[in-house]
């Protein structure tokens, strides 16, 4: 069994490191549901593409379904750029999903939510127009029809023994991209409902630029949150990402230490690439030690496939002048550059569309840029000769 998968975010049970996260959602778990009134937490899990943002989240929602301590609702709102184009749509994928998941350590509750809930909760949500409606709800906008059925949840939630309901919402920087005034909407809301007893904890994930692009339009929602950037693995964390799922799912298959080192100096301990690294090489290697030798051979064929599947997808985002500045800045023998060191016209434009919308280049200070990952800059650099 291979329990690396590029394509999919990690399973809870193959999930390592980010300790100080998720020992800090626990806590904030614990005391948003202990506390009254109800004053809960919010957590914001912010990167860049491919970081593990997704699987953090997961992460979370596992944490709070196997847990004993705190009797918790939970749903995951994966969000898309439609889907938060209005906070109407925004809205609807978050009764669907709230719906859909109904997901608690404790069956008999979860039986008791889908007979109590489903019926009569959704006639009390933001459906406006449609003839199943309540009548009442008509002359209500949007916001407050939402808010309202939140507010029904929370009766029915509570009444069957749970203490925290934990809404979690996914590429939540579409909502910054595509209609800002939700945010107001979404801080509003989930400020307002705690004093009414109502106790929602949101947990996050977005881009780095969620809360740069929120601040200018939204900046109370900036505030709302406790963040936590994610960073690659260091060494010893790529060791645990390797070893450990290999240990968990059974597999007969040994990294030798020298194999570890190489893809992390390869990875630099970006989650993705070392899932794309690691699935690859175990379906190559199928069992046994692997080899610093066998790890040289796999990996041309591994470097090939990389290309196919995520480097010629890439370049396909750019326009023709963003990818003139891509190859401008792979060409460039430096870690960072600066946009003077760049011959393309209306260049800081650009930078800022490869870094906000398209996460090929990753800004990492004040007037410096950077390819995303080295790995894509050798690419760059093979494609221009």
């Amino acid at each position: 069994m291979n329990p690396f998968s590029p394509k999919h975010p990690a399973s809870p049970q193959y999930f390592v490191n980010r300790k100080i996260i998720l020992q800090r959602f626990k806590n904030q778990l614990l005391t948003s549901a202990k506390t009254r009134p109800p004053k809960p937490d919010n957590i914001a899990i912010l990167g860049g593409w491919g970081i593990g943002k997704t699987s953090a989240l997961q992460k979370l929602e596992d944490i709070c379904l196997s847990q004993k301590a705190v009797k918790t609702f939970t749903a995951l709102v994966e969000l898309t750029p439609e889907t938060c184009t209005s906070f109407e749509k925004f809205a609807n994928r978050t009764r669907d999903e709230i719906e859909r998941s109904f997901k608690t350590s404790d069956m008999s509750l979860l039986s008791k939510l889908k007979r109590d809930l489903i019926p009569g909760w959704r006639l009390k949500t933001i459906e406006l127009g449609i003839v199943t409606v309540e009548k009442e709800l008509k002359n209500k906008s949007i916001v407050t029809s939402f808010e309202d059925s939140l507010r029904e949840l929370w009766k029915i939630l509570s009444k069957s023994g749970v203490e925290v309901a934990v809404l979690m919402f996914d590429d939540l920087h579409y909502m910054a991209q595509q209609y800002v005034n939700g945010l107001y909407d979404i801080r509003g809301i989930f400020q307002g409902l705690p004093k009414e007893g109502c106790n929602f904890m949101l947990a996050i994930a977005g881009s780095p630029y969620l809360f740069n692009m929120a601040r200018e339009f939204a900046e109370p929602f900036t505030r709302f949150f406790d963040r936590f950037y994610l960073e690659p693995f260091s060494i010893e964390e790529t060791r645990n990402f390797i070893t450990v799922p290999l240990s968990l799912s059974k597999t007969d298959i040994i990294v030798e230490e020298d194999v570890i080192e190489k893809i992390y100096k390869l990875t630099k301990g970006h989650p993705y690439f070392l899932s794309f690294i690691m699935k690859n090489l175990v379906d190559l290697a199928k069992n046994g030690n692997i080899s610093l030798k066998t790890f040289n051979k796999a990996y041309p064929t591994i470097a090939g496939y990389l290309s196919m599947e995520k480097f010629n997808d890439d370049i396909t985002q750019a326009s023709e002048i963003e990818l003139k500045v891509l190859q401008e800045m792979a060409s460039i023998n430096t870690e960072t550059i600066s946009p003077s060191q760049l011959s393309i016209k209306n260049v800081r434009k650009c930078l800022k569309l490869l870094t906000e919308k398209k996460g090929l280049v990753v800004k990492t200070k004040r007037g410096e840029y950077s390819l995303y990952h080295p790995l894509f800059k050798e690419y760059l650099l093979k494609s221009i000769n």
